[in-house]
């Protein structure tokens, strides 16, 4: 695996990638999307702005199951970050109190995100659309994003989805496509398919 990429580095959409990116790889360090609940498009856009305008004092809300934070504005859900008082349920007010400290954590986390993309690093990106709801054209977008705003970057991304979208065969080169089975009852997945799928990652695909 380390012959085909330096770092393998998650793109969110669900918990289950970077647990399995970390259990697979070994690697610990943190990278921005990790562990949090974001749609592509906020992905794009964070690509955009360059991670500006985050965590905005009057701009979080509870997510609808009251246990996380939302960004308004970038459309991130942390579920790690933000904390209740012991006994309690987590609050608006909670949120407000911890927001400097977790924005200081993001910004660092977007610093590093830029050192990555300015390192002769070969990266691996990993979007997991558990949600079934993203196409090729979305990875087409964001994959000329990253090829266009940092044109010295080495990269592939790995594209997973329960199901195979209707317009797979326009993917573009060095976007790879492939399935991961829904796991009932275990949020971290299936550790025997994840292992499977690095195993037969196809590096002529990733890197054409």
């Amino acid at each position: 695996m380390a012959a085909l990429f330096d770092l393998c580095v998650g793109l969110g959409q669900h918990c289950e990638s970077t647990y399995q990116i970390r259990r697979i790889t070994g690697q610990e360090t943190a990278h921005f999307f990790d562990w949090l609940e974001i749609d592509l498009i906020y992905v794009q856009q964070a690509f955009d702005n360059d991670f500006q305008g985050l965590l905005e004092p009057g701009r979080m809300a509870l997510t609808t199951d009251g246990q996380g934070a939302m960004d308004l504005d970038a459309g991130i859900e942390f579920y790690h970050e933000f904390h209740a008082r012991p006994g309690a349920e987590l609050t608006l007010a909670d949120v407000e109190e911890q927001l400097a400290a977790v924005r200081e954590k993001m910004e660092f986390l977007a610093g590093r995100w830029r050192e990555l993309v300015a390192s002769p690093a070969r990266v691996l990106y990993v979007r997991q659309d558990a949600n079934g709801v993203e196409t090729a054209a979305d990875l087409e977008r964001l994959h000329t994003t990253l090829r266009d705003r940092h044109p010295g970057h080495d990269f592939a991304i790995l594209w997973l989805r329960r199901a195979a979208p209707e317009d797979l065969d326009k993917l573009p080169p060095g976007v790879v496509y492939r399935e991961i089975p829904l796991l009932e009852g275990r949020w971290q997945g299936d550790d025997r398919a994840w292992d499977t799928l690095f195993a037969t990652l196809p590096v002529g695909e990733l890197w054409p």
